[in-house]
C-alpha cells in the first residue's frame, strides 16, 4: 500500500476533526481523540498541525471556503440579481433543516475563541466581513439604493437565522429569515 502524501494526511486529519469539532465544539475535542478517530500516529497529525490551534484554524478556514463555494455556485445559477440574494437564504434554510445542525461554524468559533488575536477567531471574523462584502456586491447588482446598508441588514438576518435555528430548530427561523430578506430586498431595490 503506497504511503499517503503530506497533503493527503492533512486532508484526512482535517476531515476527521471537522465533524468532531462541529458536533462537540473545538475546545471539547482533544488531539488524542482526533488521532484515535483518524487512525494515524501522533507524528502524522503533528507534522501537519503542530498545535490544536493550527488544526482549529484550518477547520474554520475550510468551513468558510466550503460555505462560499456552495453559496456562490447556488447564486450563480440564478439569473435575477435579487434572486441571487434570496438563493443564499433558500440554501441556508435547507442547510439548517439537516440532521445534526448545530449552528454556524463561524459564530460557534467566535464564541469559543473570543480573543481577537487567536487565528481561528480572525478567520471567523474575516469570513463574516467577506460575506458582508459579497452581499454588498449582490446588492449593487440588484440596484439597491444603499448597497452597504442592505448588505449589513442581510448579514444580520443571516446570522440571526443561523444562530436561532441552532437553539429553536429550523422551521421558524428559516421561514422568517427568507421572508425578512425578501422584504428588505424589495424595499431597498425599488
Amino acid at each position: 500500500m503506497p504511503r499517503k502524501t503530506g497533503e493527503e494526511n492533512r486532508q484526512h486529519v482535517l476531515a476527521t476533526a471537522a465533524p468532531l469539532f462541529y458536533r462537540q465544539g473545538i475546545r471539547a475535542v482533544g488531539m488524542d481523540q482526533i488521532i484515535r478517530a483518524a487512525g494515524v500516529g501522533n507524528a502524522t497529525v503533528y507534522r501537519q498541525f503542530p498545535t490544536k490551534d493550527h488544526l482549529a484554524t484550518a477547520y474554520v478556514q475550510e468551513r468558510a471556503d466550503a460555505w462560499f463555494d456552495r453559496m456562490r455556485k447556488a447564486a450563480d445559477a440564478v439569473g435575477d440579481p435579487r434572486g441571487k440574494i434570496l438563493e443564499v437564504f433558500d440554501v441556508t434554510a435547507r442547510d439548517i433543516a439537516g440532521a445534526g445542525y448545530r449552528g454556524c461554524p463561524m459564530l460557534n468559533t467566535h464564541t469559543e475563541f473570543p480573543d481577537p488575536a487567536h487565528p481561528a477567531h480572525a478567520v471567523a471574523v474575516a469570513h463574516k466581513r467577506e460575506v458582508c462584502d459579497w452581499f454588498r456586491t449582490l446588492a449593487k447588482e440588484a440596484q439597491a439604493a444603499d448597497p452597504q446598508a442592505l448588505a449589513e441588514q442581510l448579514l444580520l438576518i443571516l446570522n440571526g437565522t443561523l444562530a436561532t435555528a441552532a437553539v429553536l430548530g429550523a422551521d421558524g427561523p428559516a421561514r422568517h429569515g427568507q421572508e425578512l430578506a425578501r422584504q428588505l430586498i424589495d424595499a431597498a431595490c425599488n
